[in-house]
């Protein structure tokens, strides 16, 4: 009588390299296309600015003019106004710099306050 173990065979272990060869070799034209197709870029035309609420990350040490650190503070009626109407629901910015903490101090994420 004969034991049967749980460990593939030579057969099924070239079997499946075989059908995995043949489905990478169907896909690959699919793979390749996707990534030689550029990532999308936002453009800003030239009069045209990004709206309050919009979040980049900025290297630098002073905060450009119309924009704000998110490093969590409260999101101010007077300060914020143009964000106000822009993201409502919102009372406080996100603490996005938190991840920064000890490392350079010249890069953070800044949110656009006024258009």
């Amino acid at each position: 009588m004969k034991k049967y173990s749980n460990a593939f065979t030579l057969a099924e272990m070239l079997i499946t390299l075989l059908l995995i060869s043949i489905a990478m070799v169907v896909m690959a034209p699919v793979m390749t296309k996707r990534a030689k197709e550029p990532p999308p870029q936002v453009i800003v035309k030239e009069g045209q600015t990004l709206p309050a609420g919009a979040i980049i990350l900025w290297y630098g040490e002073q905060v450009p003019e119309g924009w704000a650190e998110c490093s969590g503070q409260n999101i101010d009626e007077e300060e914020f106004s143009e964000l106000r109407n822009n993201i409502s629901q919102y009372q406080y910015l996100p603490d996005l710099n938190q991840l920064f903490q000890g490392t350079d101090t010249n890069l953070k994420w800044i949110i656009k306050i006024k258009s």
